[in-house]
This record gives structure tokens, C-alpha cells and sequence, in this order.
């Protein structure tokens, strides 16, 4: 009985003992992270710090204030600071966001200088969710931009069965007025056309590829929200009390083994010499059998193949997704005229022979231009043009880069800004469409969803913008046309346009938001 007593008393002095000297630790903590900050900010003196009176403020507090407030911190830096840059602190340190005037030579610098996949790799956390293979593997990159983009001319009769199979099972098939989630039927439905062309038709309408796509999007992107809300020696800690951690590498590992033997058949093919992918083949008409035809030495195996493909999903489906759904919000936020402009657009482009006129979306030039307001309101990104340098570097203004320094540009309040952009506050769906009328024919391209300029970010800018930004413009627009031909769409009685979220500096739609579809009695779907 004594030896019980004295166990337990032990065991209640060691918990009291804890109690009393937690305050302390975490007062010791608070300061030595304060003190972590002041080094960061006096490191980049040349930079005003926004984002506390004071730089002595805990760095663990910044990055709270930077999870939920990065947009309006870089918003308030832009316009007191627009021509030079400022600094914001956040749990990897210091962020220097640029001034739109040194765009240029920021996108010329070579990746030995300031690489952009690795500050990518940082944001999306990816040694903790499988994204870090991008800084070993770039062969999707040029896979996209010298096979799929040239061949999507070839790929729109198979995307498009792919959209209305994707809408007759993921809509709801009723000409009454029906309660659905615009997120979730839309995110299977931009998984199963996003399919069509990166994983061909072994795969497209397969279930469990699928969800592979569209789950394990998600679940990356809540695990990111979370590890980058915690200090950095927390992360290794707390992504393992996550279900999302667990849920996007048991998807990451089931998506491999989903498409491993396919691959390797491939990959055997190959090596005989029995096969190569052929243009007139609908089968080798994918990103799964371009990279089995040329990956080399460690990257041609199944394994790494498939991480690949679930890499090129992520970034399919995630983009084009939001996109979709803020379309979606925006035309029916803007009322019947907009609407009845783009109906009008598609029944002109039509007639005159719908794949009589190779890429007729090419031609849909005001529903480019709502894609591209669209993109300007509610962008995957309010912070763009991400690098992280690798050694130092002096811009020509004299802005000069420490090695290891993040850098980016505030792209939100840049393509917000209303000395370029009349009214940006407003929705105008028809604003690019008319301006690339007032100017002459030659340069009306730049004024086009797909095509970036000095105010318009989020593609990247140079040498180095997104390369699949035309395939998105296509994906965009096939699945748009089928919806307002098909369907009509209206808010819950008493709701308006849903509200979208912002965690750092990227941007979310409410899973969960419901809206009312019905389909029409007599759709004008061209395809």
C-alpha cells in the first residue's frame, strides 16, 4: 500500500511539475522565436516589414497571421510599397515579394540561379506528400509542352465523349429543379475528362483512377493547410496525427499499383521495339505512354511512372476544378445577359460546323474572356512568379537577393490594381473580350485566357509560364459549353454567390456548397 501511495505521489509531482514549468517553457519558446524573427527581418533590412508594428514578434504568430492573412498582408505591402520590395515572415522564413517592374528579368533568370520548383515543393510541403518528386523528375513538364499541347487538336472527339460521360454520371439527370454540389459532381467530372489525355483509355473511366484523382488532390491540399500553420519541427509530429497525411499516401501508393503493370508493359514494348506511340493510335494518345516511350535511366520504371501520373493529376484536376466551379458562380452571379452572350457564341461557332473548323474553342472568344475575369477574381494563387534563389543575385534597380531567399510577386494585387484594372472589384465578364477588340488584330491575343501578361500572372510569365495553360483553357471551356448548353443553374432561394476561402496564399472553393441544376428539356450541346 505505501509503494502504491509513493507511485502515485511521484506521478502527481511530475504532473504538477509540468504544469508549473509549461508557462515558462513556452514564455522561453515565444522569445527565442521572437528573436528568430528579428534576425530574419534585420537579414533583409533593405525590405520594409509588413505585418507587425514591431519586428520582435514571435515567428510562430506571424505565420498564423500569414495563414489567414497573406493576401491583405501583401495587398497593404503593395500599395504602400508598389514600386519597391517588402517583406513578410512566415515559419520558412522571410518572403520577398517583388515589385511588377523587375517581371521581366525575374523570368529570365536561369534555374541555377532562382529555381521555381523547389519554392513550389516548399508551398505544397512535399516531403510530406510525395510532391518532393518533382525536384528529381521534371520529364512531365516538357511532356506537356512538346506532346500534349500540339496534339489536342487530335484528342477533342475523345475529350469531349469523355465530358458527357463524365456529366451523365456525376449530374443530376432531372429537367426538375435539384439540390447538388457544384465542387463534387464538377471535381469527377474534370477527373474523367482530364483522364482521357493523361492516362488514355485503359484508365479514363475507371472508378478507381477516378477517385485516385480527385482524393488524393484533396487530401494533399488539407494536409499542406495544416503542416504549414505549425512550426517546422512540429510538421514531422502532427502530419502524422492527420487522417489526410495517411488518406494521400495510401491513395499516392494505390494509384501506383493501379497503373504499374500497365506501364511496364509499355516500358517492354519499348525496350523490344515493338512498339512506339503513334499519333493515329487513340491508345498511345496520353501522357502515361509518352513518358513509358522516353523516360530514361531511374525515371523509366513503373513505380516512378506512376508517382508521375498522380503528380500530373494533382495538377489537371486541382486547376481546372477551380476554375469550373468559379465560372459556374460567376455567370450565374452575373445574371441572364452574360449568359445569353455566351449561348449565343457557342450557337454562331455551331453552325458553322462545330469540328468542321479544327479547335472551335479557339474561336469562343467571350467565354475566354470570363475565364480569364475569372482567373483575375479568384485566382489558385494570390502570390505568383514563386523562386527560391539559389545564390545571390542584384537586379538592375538594385534589389539584391540573399542565396535561399523565397521570392514571389503579390499577382492578386497586382491584376487588381485599379490604376490597370477599372473597377476591379466588379465582376465583368466581357472586360478581355473588349479590350482586345479596342486594339489592333495583331495583338489580340494578349488579352486571351491562355496567354500571360504583366498584368495577368498566374500562369507564370516568360520562358517558365504554366505549359499546360492551353490544355486548361480547352478542359475549361469543353466543360462550361456542355454545362450552360445542357443545364440551367441558380442559387438556394435567400444565398448569393458562395464565398471563396483562403488559406496562405492559396485559394478554395467550399466543398460542400449546394447550389439547384436542372437539365434542360432540349439541350444545344454541339458535341
Amino acid at each position: 500500500m505505501d509503494s502504491h501511495v509513493t507511485v502515485v505521489s511521484g506521478l502527481s509531482g511530475l504532473f504538477w511539475s509540468f504544469c508549473y514549468a509549461l508557462p515558462f517553457a513556452l514564455l522561453l519558446y515565444g522569445v527565442a522565436d521572437a528573436i528568430s524573427t528579428a534576425k530574419l527581418v534585420r537579414k533583409q533590412a533593405g525590405y520594409p516589414f509588413v505585418g507587425a508594428p514591431l519586428p520582435f514578434v514571435p515567428k510562430s504568430l506571424l505565420n498564423i497571421l500569414y495563414a489567414w492573412k497573406a493576401t491583405e498582408l501583401a495587398q497593404r505591402g503593395y500599395e504602400k510599397y508598389k514600386a519597391k520590395a517588402f517583406q513578410l515572415i512566415r515559419n520558412e522564413g522571410s518572403v520577398i515579394l517583388l515589385p511588377v517592374s523587375l517581371l521581366e528579368e525575374l523570368s529570365r533568370l536561369p534555374p541555377s540561379v532562382a529555381e521555381g520548383t523547389s519554392a513550389l515543393n516548399g508551398d505544397l510541403t512535399g516531403s510530406f506528400t510525395g510532391v518532393d518528386l518533382i525536384l528529381e523528375n521534371r520529364l512531365h513538364h516538357s511532356i506537356v509542352q512538346r506532346k500534349l499541347t500540339p496534339r489536342i487538336p487530335l484528342m477533342l472527339p475523345q475529350m469531349e465523349k469523355a465530358v458527357a460521360d463524365g456529366f451523365a454520371r456525376f449530374m443530376p439527370d432531372s429537367e426538375e429543379w435539384t439540390v447538388f454540389q457544384p465542387y463534387k459532381a464538377l471535381a469527377y467530372v474534370s477527373a474523367r475528362l482530364n483522364a482521357e489525355p493523361v492516362v488514355g483509355p485503359t484508365f479514363s473511366s475507371n472508378p478507381e483512377w477516378l477517385h485516385t484523382a480527385v482524393e488524393y488532390t484533396e487530401n494533399l491540399f488539407r494536409t499542406v493547410v495544416v503542416l504549414r500553420s505549425v512550426p517546422l519541427w512540429m510538421r514531422p509530429l502532427v502530419s502524422r496525427l492527420l487522417p489526410s497525411y495517411w488518406a494521400s499516401w495510401r491513395i499516392l501508393r494505390n494509384g501506383q499499383e493501379l497503373l504499374r503493370s500497365r506501364i511496364q508493359d509499355l516500358i517492354d514494348k519499348n525496350n523490344s521495339g515493338t512498339w512506339q506511340p503513334e499519333n493515329e493510335n487513340i491508345e498511345d494518345l496520353n501522357v502515361l505512354s509518352w513518358l513509358s516511350g522516353v523516360a530514361k535511366g531511374r525515371d523509366r520504371s513503373a513505380s516512378v511512372i506512376g508517382h508521375v501520373m498522380i503528380m500530373v493529376a494533382l495538377a489537371t484536376v486541382h486547376t481546372t476544378l477551380l476554375r469550373m466551379v468559379n465560372v459556374l458562380y460567376d455567370v450565374v452571379d452575373a445574371g441572364p445577359e452574360l449568359l445569353h452572350e455566351l449561348l449565343d457564341e457557342i450557337e454562331t461557332v455551331a453552325r458553322r460546323g462545330w469540328n468542321d473548323n479544327g479547335n472551335s474553342y479557339d474561336a469562343l472568344d467571350k467565354l475566354d474572356s470570363v475565364l480569364r475575369e475569372s482567373q483575375r477574381m479568384s485566382p489558385p494563387t494570390t502570390l505568383g512568379m514563386k523562386r527560391l534563389f539559389k545564390q545571390a543575385y542584384t537586379f538592375q534597380d538594385g534589389t539584391h537577393i540573399l542565396p535561399g531567399t523565397y521570392v514571389a510577386m503579390p499577382v492578386f494585387a497586382i491584376e487588381n490594381d485599379p490604376s490597370t484594372t477599372a473597377n476591379p472589384e466588379k465582376f465583368d465578364g466581357l472586360r478581355a473580350y473588349r479590350a482586345a477588340r479596342a486594339i489592333d488584330a495583331n495583338s489580340e491575343g494578349e488579352h486571351l485566357f491562355s496567354s500571360p501578361g504583366p498584368n495577368f500572372l498566374n500562369f507564370g510569365y516568360g520562358k517558365t509560364a504554366c505549359p499546360g495553360r492551353f490544355f486548361a483553357s480547352v478542359v475549361v471551356k469543353m466543360v462550361m459549353v456542355k454545362a450552360f448548353t445542357e443545364y440551367e443553374f441558380k442559387f438556394l432561394p435567400g444565398t448569393e454567390r458562395p464565398k471563396n476561402i483562403i488559406a496562405h496564399e492559396f485559394l478554395f472553393t467550399w466543398p460542400w456548397t449546394k447550389m439547384l441544376v436542372r437539365r434542360k428539356a432540349k439541350g444545344s450541346c454541339p458535341f
